[in-house]
């Protein structure tokens, strides 16, 4: 089963953001059970919604990676969590992606520039 994970993190700046991913290293090591991981900006903080293949998986990346990297930023905001089964999943543009990550405000290497 296929599982859509959301955290709202309340109070989470685009450079903390910024900083949590590449205390992690997701982007150049991703967890092998992660399909899709998007962020947006919420009223005082940030949405992050993920697709995994294991709900138990995104558990441990929580407690293994996420944690971890939080405290060695000293990052403490509260978040709230949710794990729903993914009902449908459409993308149509999938092979134009690259390109447009590549522009967004939180790209790797971006800074939130």
């Amino acid at each position: 089963m296929m599982y859509v994970t959301t955290i709202d993190v309340a109070g989470l700046t685009p450079d903390e953001y910024r900083a949590v991913l590449d205390e992690m290293g997701v982007e150049t090591r991703p967890d092998a059970h992660i399909y899709l991981h998007i962020t947006a900006p919420i009223e005082g903080g940030f949405r992050v919604i993920e697709i995994w293949d294991d709900k138990e998986a995104f558990e441990r990346f929580l407690q293994n990676r996420l944690g971890p990297a939080n405290e060695a930023l000293q990052i403490t905001r509260k978040a709230e969590i949710t794990i729903k089964p993914l009902h449908n999943f459409f993308a149509p543009r999938l092979s134009q992606l690259p390109e447009v990550v590549a522009r967004l405000p939180g790209a790797p290497g971006s800074h939130g520039e």
